[in-house]
């Protein structure tokens, strides 16, 4: 669009007749109306509205009066911010006075900074302000209609909130857990009544990201469900239902995508490529960025207290060399700063402040890492890159769909243009494989992966297994229908990949949702 309109510019600059100038209007309008990044856009617009019905749910969702939350700090606050923007009066909890007064503070300044900006009034603010009850105590829960734990991601203590929240509320408020990852199932067993029990999954910070994966478990009741997807609703979220697997959708999908940027780093890509690449296809930042910006440490931490430092899962998955030698120097990334050498943080690059470049250090070890592991540099190509990022990033979305953890492709793509940055002109992930890839030339491209990859981790000891690029069943039976003209069966609109997925529904009746 952007050069069309220099086309139309540059055409009513050039001395042209009106009558002529309209001519060439027309002609970019009818290129872009028929544009696959027009369609890509369109159904995105689709995709969202969508996103909220859940199928064969009926039930009404109870009034939403009052919310608590467990936890004060970043994601807790934000998630505070949220309800309180939206007139509801939010309790919350935390297990000491500092830490509670430094949530509060960090709320107040999220409004007063808005204030400043000229966002908001300071009447607004205080009005705000006064529906956040910050407190020690869970009985000031008594009366809340649902309740968010968001503290940290550790099984026990989340066993253990959900115990006193339980004691403390009433026996038809909704229960929540923010986790981003660990077993909602699990979390759910120390309830009496599971049912009441849903998995909210906001992205950080919560007052800013506008996805929310809501997370049913095996015994989630349809008034949960229903309550979650309205809560959504109220707090302006793009809230879509998924199963409770590892990593959800989200996560689940970007786990290969990570594990690839850092095997084609051991491989010969530079950082800054595997980064050039990803920012040139459309995404907010690279891998490699995003890695600093997160932290590498979360699943390092993850893997020490498993005591298994090879262990592999469906969120994260080696090769873990270089992530280990950062994590052990204490290099997680934005957050850890070095003073010996004035940066603001260190990972995978050196921060100043806004800006970074890549640490020589990281370099030099990558070459470590290669010399150990028997390991030539080669040069990679841009195309390569690209698609050893992407493709089993999407191949694990199929998987997803295959599996039943999600119920329609366009509830993928949401999640990943709304809480991934993928850029919304192509479509989302699994849009993008139809209408710009190709079914036919992602499975030809993800089999000779695969086959690259099984090579790599039998003939080479210090390699872990991956199975991320061997091709979902759902993706052959797709490329399948496609091949025996299924493709013109299906009405305008509906992607390929659905039509098979309700075939099979209807075959199986499998699904998670």
């Amino acid at each position: 669009a952007p050069e069309s309109i220099i086309t139309c510019v540059r055409a009513a600059c050039s001395g042209m007749s009106f009558r002529e100038g309209l001519e060439v209007e027309g002609r970019e309008f009818v290129k872009l109306l028929f544009s696959v990044q027009s369609a890509a856009l369109r159904h995105l617009f689709f995709a969202e509205r969508i996103a909220n019905r859940v199928p064969g749910l009926k039930e009404a969702p109870p009034p939403i009066r009052k919310v608590g939350i467990v936890g004060s700090g970043l994601m807790g606050g934000g998630i505070a911010v949220c309800f309180a923007q939206k007139g509801v009066p939010v309790v919350v909890l935390d297990a000491k006075q500092e830490w509670l007064d430094a949530g509060i503070r960090n709320i107040c300044n999220i409004w007063s900074g808005q204030v400043k900006r000229g966002r908001l009034t300071e009447a607004k603010a205080q009005s705000y302000f006064g529906l956040i009850k910050p407190t020690l105590k869970y009985g000031d829960f008594s009366d809340c209609d649902m309740l968010i734990e968001a503290v940290p991601e550790i099984m026990p203590l989340k066993k253990e909130v959900f115990q006193a929240l339980e004691k403390n509320t009433r026996p038809d408020a909704i229960i929540c857990t923010n986790t981003s990852g660990l077993d909602i199932d699990e979390i759910a067993s120390t309830l009496k009544d599971p049912s009441r029990c849903m998995g909210t999954h906001f992205f950080s910070p919560a007052n800013v990201m506008q996805l929310l994966e809501n997370v049913r478990t095996s015994k989630s009741s349809n008034r949960s469900i229903a309550s979650c997807m309205a809560m959504g609703k109220l707090i302006n979220k793009k809230a879509v239902l998924v199963g409770n697997c590892d990593g959800f959708v989200g996560n689940r999908m970007l786990a290969p995508y990570a594990s690839e940027a850092r095997q084609l780093a051991e491989e010969g890509a530079t950082i800054d490529q595997v980064d050039a690449v990803a920012e040139a296809f459309g995404m907010a930042m690279g891998p490699m960025t995003l890695g600093d910006l997160v932290g590498h440490e979360l699943f390092w931490k993850q893997r020490k207290a498993a005591g298994d430092m090879k262990k592999q899962t469906k969120t994260y998955m080696g090769p873990y060399e270089l992530v280990d030698w950062l994590c052990e120097n204490n290099r997680f990334g934005q957050k850890t700063p070095d003073p010996k050498i004035k940066a603001t943080g260190r990972g995978l690059f050196i921060h100043s402040g806004r800006s970074k470049v890549v640490d020589p250090e990281v370099v030099t070890k990558l070459e470590e890492i290669r010399s150990a592991k028997g390991v030539t540099a080669r040069a990679v190509s841009d195309e390569e890159v690209l698609e050893r990022l992407f493709f089993p990033l999407i191949n694990e979305g199929f998987r997803i769909l295959e599996e039943g953890y999600a119920t329609r492709s366009s509830d993928i793509d949401v999640v990943y243009i709304f809480g991934y940055g993928f850029p919304p002109a192509k479509g989302g992930p699994m849009f993008y494989a139809e209408n710009y890839v190709g079914l036919s030339k992602l499975l030809e491209r993800l089999s000779v992966y695969a086959a690259e990859a099984k090579k790599r981790y039998t003939t080479n000891p210090h390699y872990l297994p991956i199975d991320y690029f061997e091709p979902s069943q759902l993706l052959v039976e797709c490329v399948q229908a496609e091949r025996t003209g299924m493709r013109s069966k299906v009405p305008a609109g509906v992607p390929l990949v659905d039509a098979v997925l309700s075939y099979k529904k209807k075959s199986k009746g499998a699904s998670k949702l």
